[in-house]
C-alpha cells in the first residue's frame, strides 16, 4: 500500500510544544467558581497531542503531569468548602478531549457516573487493567476505566474511547 508523504511526515516540534502547554497547565487557576455546579479545566494546547505522529513518550508525559496536576489540586482543596472532588479524566487515544474537573454539587456529582443513554453510554473497564500501569505511571490516586460510545444519530456516526478517571471518585 502506497502511502503519500503527509501520512509519513514527522510531528515537529512535539516537545516545544509540550513544555509550552505544561507552562499552560502550570498556571490553571483552581477553585475560582465555587458557585457553580463544577469547574472544567481543558488542555491547554492544539491537538497536536493527540495526532498519531506524536510520540508515545510524549503523550505519556502529558498523562504524567495531566494527573499530577490533579493530585496537586486536591492537595490544595480549600477547607471552607462543602463539597469538593476533584477529578482527572484522561480521554484515550482523544488525549485533546481529557479534561480535569472539580465538582461543588454532590447531586452533580453522583449524577455525572450515570451514562446509559441510547447517544452516550459507558461500559466500566475491568479492575485488573490499569492505564497508568501500562504506562508506567505511578499516582496515589484511585483509578477507573470506563469505555465510552457516543452515537450521532443525526451525522450517523459512532464514537468509541476509553475514558480512564483518577481522583477524588465514587
Amino acid at each position: 500500500m502506497f502511502m503519500s508523504k503527509q501520512n509519513r511526515k514527522k510531528q515537529r516540534g512535539q516537545w516545544r510544544k509540550l513544555k509550552s502547554m505544561f507552562r499552560n497547565i502550570d498556571n490553571f487557576k483552581p477553585f475560582t467558581k465555587t458557585s457553580n455546579e463544577c469547574e472544567h479545566f481543558h488542555v491547554p494546547s492544539s491537538m497536536f497531542i493527540e495526532s498519531s505522529r506524536t510520540s508515545r513518550k510524549v503523550k505519556t508525559e502529558f498523562c504524567r503531569k495531566w494527573i499530577k496536576t490533579a493530585e496537586a489540586f486536591i492537595a490544595e482543596k480549600p477547607v471552607d468548602i462543602l463539597f469538593c472532588k476533584v477529578v482527572a479524566v484522561l480521554s484515550v487515544p482523544n488525549y485533546w478531549s481529557s479534561q480535569i474537573i472539580i465538582f461543588y454539587d454532590e447531586t452533580y456529582f453522583n449524577s455525572f457516573w450515570e451514562r446509559t443513554e441510547s447517544e452516550q453510554f459507558w461500559i466500566p473497564i475491568k479492575q485488573e487493567e490499569s492505564f497508568c500501569k501500562r504506562r508506567n505511571i505511578a499516582t496515589s490516586l484511585k483509578e477507573t476505566g470506563y469505555h465510552e460510545t457516543i452515537i450521532d444519530e443525526y451525522e450517523n456516526i459512532e464514537f468509541e474511547n476509553d475514558l480512564w478517571f483518577y481522583g477524588d471518585l465514587q
